[in-house]
């Protein structure tokens, strides 16, 4: 794995749940290559937490926290949609991807990773940033559908009527 710079901390994944570790702080969202190819631009910062802590099972995990804005583009309008992520997440550290693929998947339980000695925080906070992005960005109101919306009184099928009646 290449080194990293020192920004971009690496983690023994046991050994900080085992410490109980933390480590915080704010990077650009331009230091997250694989999450700016998905945004309008590069801009804004996101702030992120790492706790480690053993659970009640004796099982190493990672608290992971993160919070934001991401600028993405409307799928609707083409427009710029602020998207701010509140990331919390909790993940189960093991030593294969044998045991991970063990452990049936549940929607409300922990994720399960393999931990390494050289985890890239940046990469976790990544990982779980792109999951938290909308399959289809768009605005709750937005000024395309606004646009495209019929006018009231008037039908789809207004059009049409006249047209069968011989009206010009």
């Amino acid at each position: 794995m290449p080194q990293q710079p020192a920004q971009f901390p690496l983690i023994d994944g046991f050994k900080f749940a085992a410490a109980g570790g933390r480590a915080h702080g704010t990077w650009p969202v331009s230091a997250f290559p694989r999450l700016r190819d998905l945004l309008l631009d590069d801009s804004g910062m996101i702030e992120y937490e790492v706790r480690g802590s053993v659970n009640a099972h004796g099982q190493p995990q990672l608290a992971l926290r993160a919070s934001g804005t991401l600028r993405l583009t409307c799928r609707r309008c083409l427009g710029v949609l602020e998207f701010a992520p509140k990331l919390d997440a909790t993940l189960l550290l093991v030593s294969t991807q044998a045991e991970v693929d063990a452990e049936p998947m549940t929607a409300e339980g922990p994720d399960s990773i393999v931990a390494t000695k050289e985890m890239s925080l940046r990469d976790l906070v990544e990982d779980e940033l792109l999951l938290a992005l909308p399959f289809a960005p768009r605005h709750e109101v937005c000024a395309a559908r606004a646009q495209r919306a019929p006018q009231a009184g008037q039908t789809p099928f207004a059009g049409l009527r006249s047209k069968l009646r011989g009206d010009k």
